[in-house]
């Protein structure tokens, strides 16, 4: 598998302004309006040597616009509740500077999208007024002559006020392949943010996953065992926080399946419709063998299946499978994906070379009784890249990004790395200076260099298959 994610696929971004009736337009107009001249204003106290009446005349007019301002705001809002006809995306605001990239993914190779090109199939909205918002996800919006429609809003969408729209005809001709055989009745009591954020999973930047067979693999319970420990149990009525021994259930495959090595000789994440989570390569074949296993298991919908005979390659846990109540078997889901032509992807493979990690702020902040001497040693890494960016050609090329954990150089990056001399260049040390006062900005914020590396924390697999093949409850050793 080769995960190159080089092509991009060109869309709108465009803000709830973007869909403003002509008063609506108008007022906002205005209000733009008093908002340059209050900027001008301020300008030119700061500017010139105004006398204190001039000051005081430019301050009462700021004061005015800015109550103009107010009261147009007000009747933007009433513009806006009053309004019960579809909206119209506004053509003018399809402008350059609207216009955003996003990697190849199951989504834009299922409806077709041309990478390099721009799409007016599906458009990105984000919010500044949810009363529009609230418009174009009950009613859609009119652009063209086309009728559209929400698509979905992942959880990072969500939290940075974006939604995904698209074609509806575009919608319509594709959902079932998106949805895997599922309709909007199938579903209708799931839990909407739950929704979105599952059928956004089509919308993950991958590359196409050419060995997996669907009718080579099934999906189990996954596996939870008990655990004995010290605990802050919170009381979910009082809220009580009550330090206790007690026994916890633990997840021991949550998100995470199983893979032969003859299908992928690295770890990585996939993504099928309502299906996501990371495979480990480990040869549960092999091990059947070696313990003389059955091989036999059930799926979670109770049928069994033989791992030997039916040559089964990948095995999913039900954790991945994010919409497994909603159909009948795997059976009728394997059904809906070769009816429908889905398809299996897969993103963030396993690197050859991992990429060295850094503390965040978040990590730091759980370090509550950390001393000075202790956030010395922490940082002493970082503070020795500072000092050394200035005089020191190795560090120059780890914070151009020239190590071996990047796959993906710059034409730049190339350049330096064929012919380092042009570290001297005037350009490349302006360059330098931007990565380091970068690099300081992060360090302030909490991002330190450590002795670490990026990379995926697996189940222990031995448990998993030794749970599942032999009935134990401990890991076998071979």
């Amino acid at each position: 598998m080769n995960l190159a994610l080089s092509e991009q696929v060109h869309l709108y971004l465009l803000d709830t302004a973007a869909f403003y009736t002509d008063v609506e337009h108008e007022i906002q107009s205005k209000v733009n309006k008093f908002y340059n001249w209050i900027t001008l204003i301020e300008k030119s106290i700061s500017k010139y040597d105004l006398d204190e009446f001039k000051i005081e005349n430019a301050k009462s007019c700021i004061s005015k616009y800015k109550k103009n301002i107010k009261k147009l705001k007000e009747d933007l809002k009433v513009e806006m509740n009053s309004n019960y006809k579809i909206r119209h995306l506004r053509e003018t605001e399809l402008k350059d500077r609207n216009v955003v990239s996003m990697f190849e993914s199951f989504l834009t190779r299922c409806i077709g999208l041309s990478p390099n090109e721009i799409t007016k199939d599906v458009l990105i909205v984000r919010t500044y007024y949810y009363t529009i918002l609230k418009d174009l996800v009950l009613n859609g919006f009119m652009f063209n002559g086309e009728k559209y429609v929400i698509l979905t809003a992942s959880a990072g969408q969500i939290r940075t006020k974006k939604t995904v729209f698209i074609k509806e005809s575009t919608w319509l001709k594709h959902k079932l392949t998106l949805m895997c055989g599922l309709t909007e009745e199938r579903i209708s009591e799931i839990n909407t943010n739950k929704y979105l954020a599952y059928l956004a999973l089509c919308n993950s930047a991958t590359d196409k996953w050419d060995k997996f067979d669907i009718d080579k693999s099934i999906v189990v319970d996954d596996m939870e065992l008990k655990t004995r420990g010290l605990v802050d149990y919170i009381d979910d009525k009082t809220f009580d926080i009550t330090r206790q021994e007690m026994d916890i259930e633990i997840n021991h495959t949550d998100g995470a399946g199983l893979v032969l090595p003859r299908v992928s000789d690295k770890n990585f994440m996939a993504r099928l419709p309502w299906v996501k989570g990371l495979f480990v390569v480990f040869p549960y074949d092999k091990f059947i063998e070696k313990y003389n296993c059955s091989g036999k298991v059930k799926d979670i919908y109770g049928k069994e299946h033989d791992i030997i005979k039916d040559d089964i390659q990948v095995i999913f846990t039900k954790s991945q499978f994010k919409m497994w109540s909603y159909y009948e078997s795997w059976d009728e889901y394997k059904m809906f994906f070769k009816k429908y032509e889905c398809e299996a992807s897969f993103c963030n493979l396993e690197p050859t070379h991992f990429k060295k990690s850094k503390l965040s702020y978040q990590m730091l902040q759980s370090l509550h009784d950390i001393t000075d001497d202790e956030i010395t040693i922490l940082s002493s890494t970082t503070n020795e890249t500072i000092r050394n960016v200035g005089k020191d050609r190795k560090t120059q090329l780890k914070l151009l990004g020239l190590n071996k954990s990047n796959d993906n150089k710059s034409y730049f990056q190339k350049s330096i790395e064929s012919y380092p001399a042009l570290l001297t260049d005037k350009y490349t040390k302006e360059i330098i200076k931007d990565v380091k006062k970068s690099f300081l900005k992060s360090a302030h914020a909490g991002k330190l260099e450590v002795n670490g590396f990026y990379t995926f924390v697996v189940q222990t697999c031995m448990l998993f298959v030794s749970g599942y093949f032999l009935e134990r409850k401990n890991p076998v050793v071979c």
